[in-house]
């Protein structure tokens, strides 16, 4: 029975000292491999274009409106909040009624980093420009509103979104009426 033993232990030890040492020699560390990727992050430029339908209403009469719009920005990612920057043109029409709304708008952006998902909320002015034939009339006004975005695969280069934005402002270009547009905008961003 003792030489069975010392057989063992002589089979155990050689086996070890010719397949290798689960043990890493001393002052070695063991290589490991990591699957993780990394981290996703909104931080950075984008550009993008927007469709939208909206209502445009004075304090008697509302129409409604579809345009188009581009925007280009940046977000820097805090960690749980980000905060970012927007600047946007868009040119909308009025539904039946040769009128025409263009605004040049810029934006502070608050939102909440939920991965892929951002919901957020901006606030700003806009230099508006109502035209209707050769007449024209133009203000700056606030505007405000909120929005969510979803990005894309594992990079989220591309990011589709939809807004919700309102500018309003009374006594618009000194002419005694309250201007209010209302305005939902699906977007379509690319992410440098």
């Amino acid at each position: 029975m003792y030489s069975v033993t010392i057989a063992t232990v002589f089979v155990v030890v050689a086996s070890q000292s010719i397949a290798g040492s689960t043990n890493a020699p001393a002052g070695e560390t063991p290589v490991t491999l990591s699957t993780a990727t990394a981290e996703f992050s909104w931080t950075g430029f984008y550009a993008g274009l927007g469709l939208s339908r909206g209502t445009a209403a004075d304090a008697t009469d509302a129409f409604d409106t579809s345009g188009t719009s581009a925007h280009l920005g940046y977000l820097r990612d805090l960690g749980t909040f980000l905060l970012g920057g927007e600047l946007a043109y868009s040119d909308a029409d009025l539904d039946d009624v040769p009128t025409s709304i263009t605004s040049t708008r810029i934006k502070l952006i608050g939102a909440y980093d939920a991965g892929h998902f951002l919901p957020y909320a901006f606030v700003g002015l806009s230099d508006i420009e109502i035209s209707n034939g050769p007449n024209s009339i133009s203000d700056t006004v606030s505007n405000y509103g909120l929005g969510v975005r979803y990005a894309f695969g594992l990079d989220g280069r591309f990011v589709a979104g939809l807004e919700y934005l309102v500018e309003d402002k009374n006594n618009f270009a000194s002419s005694g009426e309250n201007f209010d547009l209302d305005d939902v905008t699906l977007r379509l961003d690319y992410r440098f």
